[in-house]
């Protein structure tokens, strides 16, 4: 690969880890990933859905030290954001983002050592020998085909996801909900509720607190608590379901 010499003579963390990204989207761009340096994403789309791969230097890479850099794995819909803008009183926190689904990529990672999924820690890379950089992209790459696109497929699909890994240990559950209400999946949002509360036993009460809020006509309450939040969502979700909510 030409970027293999690259690799070789980077030395500052931050011109590193550019070019392992572009290493990276050059390995899976039979796949239709490029690199986005600005944003330091290996990114795609797919039938109008975005899958980046997000890289995270480490606050502790040192030049000639370390150079380790986290990952992490999304799925967008520009759509969505365009209909969260659109419909604010429904969105139960800020507007503006596409965001669908995303987690640390090393749970998506399908490790086969006995684990059906990944650990956390199986989606940093550690990129501080310069001779040993190209091996571990490698190998970071062969582990993207052989758990994370699996994971993007799941996590871009209405019916698969509210069953999946991805909805399971998204950062946001609650933008699955309001993805699954654009789609007018109203009966995906029930199904992925199911799930999410049988997981959160226990919770009765600041669920109760998040449908208070929302029958009164209040906004999605700003407490920190992801329970509440999911309960003010689904009511809000479900109250407006009339064919309003498809933008």
């Amino acid at each position: 690969m030409a970027l293999d010499q690259e690799l070789l003579t980077a030395r500052r963390p931050r011109d590193v880890v550019d070019v392992a990204g572009a290493w990276i989207a050059e390995a899976l761009a039979e796949h239709g990933f490029r690199w986005l340096r600005k944003t330091r994403d290996v990114q795609r789309d797919v039938d109008g859905i975005v899958h980046r791969i997000a890289l995270q230097p480490s606050s502790y890479n040192r030049t000639g030290q370390l150079i380790r850099i986290s990952t992490y794995v999304g799925v967008g819909d520009p759509a969505l954001r365009r209909w969260r803008l659109a419909h604010p009183h429904l969105v139960g926190g800020p507007a503006d983002h596409d965001l669908v689904c995303a987690h640390l990529l090393g749970y998506a990672s399908g490790r086969a050592n006995g684990y059906v999924y990944g650990d956390a820690l199986d989606g940093d890379i550690d990129l501080t020998d310069p001779a040993q950089r190209a091996r571990h992209l490698d190998r970071f790459v062969a582990m993207v085909r052989e758990g994370v696109l699996p994971w993007f497929a799941e996590a871009s699909d209405p019916d698969s996801i509210v069953s999946s890994r991805a909805g399971d240990f998204t950062n946001n559950s609650v933008a699955i909900l309001e993805w699954l209400a654009y789609q007018g999946r109203i009966d995906l949002v029930h199904n992925y509720v199911r799930r999410y509360r049988a997981r959160h036993p226990g919770t009765e009460q600041p669920w109760a607190d998040g449908v208070a809020a929302a029958l009164a006509g209040r906004p999605c309450p700003l407490t920190g608590d992801e329970v509440t939040a999911m309960a003010w969502s689904t009511t809000t979700l479900t109250a407006n379901a009339g064919g309003q909510l498809k933008a």
